[in-house]
């Protein structure tokens, strides 16, 4: 059996951290949401190409995951920010924010 490749890893917490987000979303900003359904789309499309170290795709992860809880805390600016730097610094050259 092969060891879990780290991408894989990233995207299985990716996956559970998603399912663990609070039953408070309601009040979620509807930007952030948008936002991070575009850029989780456009992560797992990279991951699945394989075409971006594991370490790499665990840092951005670690971005998405910033993002969320400012948004989370009404910080739209500050998570839509982070959101935008994903593919700035960790994903720079891989695929454009639509």
């Amino acid at each position: 059996m092969k060891p879990i490749k780290p991408v894989a890893a990233a995207f299985a917490l990716l996956l559970l951290a998603s399912a663990v987000m609070p039953a408070a979303a309601q009040d979620y900003p509807v930007e952030c949401a948008q936002r991070d359904v575009q850029l989780v789309t456009q992560i797992e499309q990279i991951g699945e190409a394989q075409s971006v170290s594991g370490e790499i795709m665990f840092e951005a992860f670690m971005t998405v995951m910033r993002a969320r809880r400012a948004c989370a805390q009404g910080r739209v600016a500050l998570g839509l920010a982070l959101y935008d730097s994903i593919f700035r610094t960790s994903l720079v050259g891989q695929m454009r924010v639509r």
